[in-house]
C-alpha cells in the first residue's frame, strides 16, 4: 500500500496549554482512517495543522513525500479539506453551481473542467435537484453536501473531514457516510475524518485511531481493537444499590472475564456468552437479594476506548 501521509511526534500548544502531546500516524493510499475521540482530545488542532490552517510547535509531516514545513503550498493542491463552520463555508446567495464554479476557479480549473466534476459529484451525492437552489435555502445536510463537493472538486487524492456529520439529522448523515464510503471506494480516495458519533466511525472506517488528551495510544480496525476488550457482551447493573461484597461475587463468576466504567451510574461486566453470563450475574444478585437496574449491550467502540485508554471523561455519541 502506498503511504500518503506520516506523521510523527506532533505537538502543539495554545499559550501554554498542551493541545497535541505527541500524536503520530500514517494513512495509505485507498483507506479511510478514523479519529475517534471525545471533544478536546485534539482532534481538529490534529486535523488543521495537516490543513496547513495552524503550525505545529514539533514534529514531523511528510504528505505525499513533500514535507510539511517546507512544501505547504505544493500540498494544498494535494487534499480537500471539510472543517465544522459550514455555513460560511460558501456563499449565501449564490447558487450551489455559482459557489461550485467560483472556488472552482480559485484552485485553477477551467470551466470544462468544473463542470464535468460538478456532473460526477452531484450524480454520486444525487444533488441534480439542488444544484440552482441558493446556498441560503439549503437544509443543514444539503449545505454540508455543498461543502464537502467543494472540497473534491479539484480531485485530490487525500482528503480531511473534521466532523463531517455533526449536528445533522441522522438519516441524512447516514446518507452521506453512504455517499464518501462509495466516493472513496470507486475514486481510490484517502479519507481521514474525525468524529466522536461511534456509529459513524463503524460504518466508514477501515482503521481507527484512539485520541485522548493530545496522544493517540493506540490503532486498529473496529474489529481488532473490539476483540482486545476480550468480551463479546456486557452485562450493565446500576451501582447505587449494588454492595461492594456483590461486585466481588460476580467478578468471580467463571463467565465474568473484565468489568469496565463506561458511566457513573452503571458498572460493566464483560462476558463471552451473553446467556450464561447473564443467568450467573442474576443468579449472585438474586442470593445477595439485591434489586437493581440490569441491562446489556455488546461490545462498541465505546468499551474498546475505555479498555485502552482507562478511563472515559465523556460519553460518544451513538
Amino acid at each position: 500500500m502506498t503511504l500518503y501521509l506520516s506523521a510523527q511526534h506532533v505537538q502543539k500548544s495554545y499559550n501554554g496549554t498542551v493541545a497535541l502531546q505527541d500524536v503520530s500516524l500514517e494513512l495509505g493510499q485507498g483507506e479511510i482512517l478514523a479519529l475517534l475521540g471525545p471533544n478536546g482530545a485534539g482532534k481538529t488542532t490534529f486535523i488543521k495543522i495537516l490543513a496547513t490552517v495552524l503550525m505545529k510547535d514539533r514534529g514531523q509531516v511528510q504528505i505525499f513525500g513533500y514535507d510539511l514545513d517546507q512544501h505547504a503550498e505544493t500540498i494544498r493542491h494535494l487534499f480537500g479539506y471539510v472543517g465544522q463552520d459550514t455555513e460560511r463555508s460558501a456563499y449565501a446567495r449564490l447558487t450551489v453551481v455559482e459557489n461550485l464554479h467560483f472556488f472552482g476557479a480559485l484552485r485553477g480549473l477551467t470551466k470544462t473542467q468544473i463542470r464535468q466534476q460538478i456532473e460526477k459529484l452531484a450524480t454520486y451525492f444525487d444533488f441534480h435537484a439542488n444544484l440552482g437552489k441558493q446556498f441560503v435555502h439549503l437544509s443543514g445536510g444539503q449545505k454540508q453536501t455543498v461543502v464537502i463537493m467543494r472540497a473534491l472538486l479539484h480531485d485530490p487524492p487525500l482528503v480531511y473531514l473534521d466532523e463531517p456529520t455533526k449536528g445533522l439529522d441522522p438519516i441524512i448523515a447516514k446518507k452521506i457516510r453512504t455517499f464518501l464510503k462509495k466516493f472513496v471506494v470507486e475514486e481510490d480516495k484517502s479519507l481521514l475524518l474525525t468524529s466522536h458519533v461511534l456509529s459513524e466511525v463503524d460504518e466508514l472506517a477501515d482503521r481507527v485511531a484512539l485520541m485522548h488528551r493530545g496522544t493517540i495510544p493506540i490503532s486498529g480496525t473496529s474489529a481488532e481493537l473490539k476483540a482486545a476488550v476480550g468480551a463479546t457482551e456486557f452485562v450493565e447493573i446500576e451501582k447505587d444499590s449494588l454492595p461492594p461484597t456483590t461486585v466481588e461475587k460476580i467478578l468471580q463468576l467463571e463467565p465474568v472475564i473484565c468489568s469496565l466504567e463506561r458511566s457513573p451510574r452503571w458498572l460493566s461486566f464483560g462476558v463471552v456468552d451473553l446467556m450464561g453470563g447473564a443467568e450467573a450475574v442474576i443468579r449472585t444478585l438474586r442470593q445477595d437479594k439485591v434489586q437493581t437496574g440490569f441491562r446489556h449491550h455488546t461490545v462498541s467502540l465505546e468499551d474498546a476506548f475505555v479498555h485502552h485508554i482507562g478511563e472515559l471523561e465523556e460519553r460518544f455519541d451513538t
